[in-house]
Parts: C-alpha cells; structure tokens; sequence
C-alpha cells in the first residue's frame, strides 16, 4: 500500500470542505459557497452509494450534519452553522477514537503481522488527540476570528495536520515493520 492510497479516505473526507471554501475563495459568496459543499458532501455520498461501498455510521452523521449545517445556514444566513460543524464531527470522532482500537481493523495484514499491539492502540488514540485539538482550535477560530481567516484555517490546519500525522505514523510504522521482519529473518537459522 503507497501513501497515496492509504490517504485518499482521509482527502475524500475532506472533499466538502475543499469544495465550500473553494468556492467562497474564488465568488466570496458564502451561499453559493454552502450549496456546493452540501452538493459535494451528497454527491459523494451518492457515489458510495451507487458503487455499493460501505458506508459507516460516522460518514451517516457527517453527511446529516453536511446537510443539516449547510441548510440552517442558508435558512439562517448565519455561517457559523456551517463552521462549526466541522467542530461536531471531528469531536464524535475524536471521542471514539479514544474509546476504541479504530484502526486495527482497518490496518492490512502485514501491518498486525509485524507491529505490536500496543503502537497500533497509541497510534489510534493519537489520532483522538488530534482530532480534539483539532475541534477546539476549529471553535475557537470560527467564533473569535473573521469568517475569511476561519475558511483559510479550515482548509490549511487541519488538512495540514492530518497529512502530518498520517506521514509521521505511515514512516514510523513502515521502519519498525521493516526492522521487525529483518530481525525475524536473521533470528531463522541458515538452511
């Protein structure tokens, strides 16, 4: 598995968001900017959909909430709907990530094969750590910050952070993989 792949569930998570602020960069228009967030959320909701992909109960909640945001926000003309609703999400996730080994399921055979339980349970609650943070900080900006500093934010921070993480657990678990199967080869005796 490449960077590149083992990413792309984290990026089309992000796809909405990309969208919104996108949009809002290049019309400044913070209606048409929901609209096509709210579309890309429910578009990529579709397309799992129609692929017949596995949907869990967390992408379930980010599309109502997706949805839910996007339209009191437009109701409302109040976008701080919208802004916070990335706080909510990352929160739920946050929390569960703390409660639960998350990723070892999701984890490919040689990664359980070759790293101590342990690394895959810190790592995981690693990502709970960020994921709060990243809630906090997301709050704070969108209530004490102008609307154009928070959609820079949105889009730069935590973005940014997670690909961070994923890079820093992707070179750690790969070294410690690597240098435990090596050590399991030299501990074999020579045929």
């Amino acid at each position: 598995m490449n960077f590149l792949q083992a990413f792309k569930p984290i990026g089309l998570d992000l796809l909405a968001t990309i969208f919104f602020v996108t949009v809002y960069w290049l019309s400044g228009s913070i209606v048409l900017a929901t609209a096509s967030g709210v579309a890309a959320g429910v578009a990529r909701y579709a397309y799992m959909k129609y692929r017949k992909q596995q949907i869990g109960p967390l992408q379930y909640v980010s599309i109502v909430l997706v949805v839910l945001s996007g339209v009191t926000t437009l109701v409302t003309n109040d976008p701080h709907f919208v802004q916070v609703k990335s706080s909510i999400i990352a929160a739920a996730v946050g929390i569960l990530m703390l409660r639960t080994n998350w990723m070892e399921p999701y984890l490919p055979p040689i990664v359980k094969a070759n790293l101590d339980p342990r690394i895959i349970l810190w790592a995981s609650h690693g990502w709970g750590i960020l994921l709060l943070s990243l809630a906090i900080t997301n709050a704070v900006v969108a209530f004490v910050f102008s609307f154009n500093i928070w959609a820079w934010y949105s889009l730069v921070v935590p973005t940014s952070a997670q690909l961070l993480a994923f890079a820093i657990q992707y070179a750690i678990f790969r070294t410690l993989i690597r240098r435990n199967i090596r050590a399991r080869m030299a501990a074999q005796p020579a045929q």
